[in-house]
């Protein structure tokens, strides 16, 4: 069970925010994969997804410099994800730009309202088990930040 639910006035209001944030993480991770690719290039081993498990990574030279690089990259995407996060948002996709909001289908039914990027509304909706290719349209539908009995 999530610690806040939301209506979608709620996160329709989150948006411009949202989207903001969103940007600089997609933008941001753009840099991390161009950088970690330079870093394979100079024979370094190194993906996102290590700097992320805070795997031991050695480079030497001009790849010790790009390195501290990526790792400074990595923080920033992580600090603008907690900022989404703080909101009450589920990043789902980096890539895809997808986060989920918790809420209450006609306050009885756990569900999330899901935002992509580029979207400047939420619009869409799925349960809790399914995922974006599951989004049903939230038009004639009561969303609640709160359970109803």
């Amino acid at each position: 069970m999530n610690d806040r639910y939301f209506t979608v006035e709620e996160v329709n209001a989150l948006v411009p925010q949202l989207a903001a944030s969103m940007n600089l993480v997609l933008q941001l991770h753009v840099h991390l994969r161009a950088t970690c690719r330079a870093l394979v290039e100079q024979g370094v081993r190194v993906t996102p997804d290590g700097l992320a498990r805070g795997e031991r990574i050695e480079a030497v030279g001009s790849a010790r410099l790009r390195l501290a690089h990526a790792r400074g990259i990595h923080d920033a995407v992580r600090e603008a994800m907690r900022e989404i996060e703080a909101l009450g948002g589920q990043i789902k996709d980096v890539e895809r730009g997808l986060v989920d909001f918790p809420s209450w289908l006609d306050g009885r039914h756990e569900v999330l309202l899901c935002w992509r990027i580029g979207e400047h509304t939420v619009d869409w909706y799925h349960d809790t088990e399914a995922g974006f290719s599951s989004r049903r349209p939230i038009v004639g539908r009561s969303f609640s930040s709160e359970r109803r009995e």
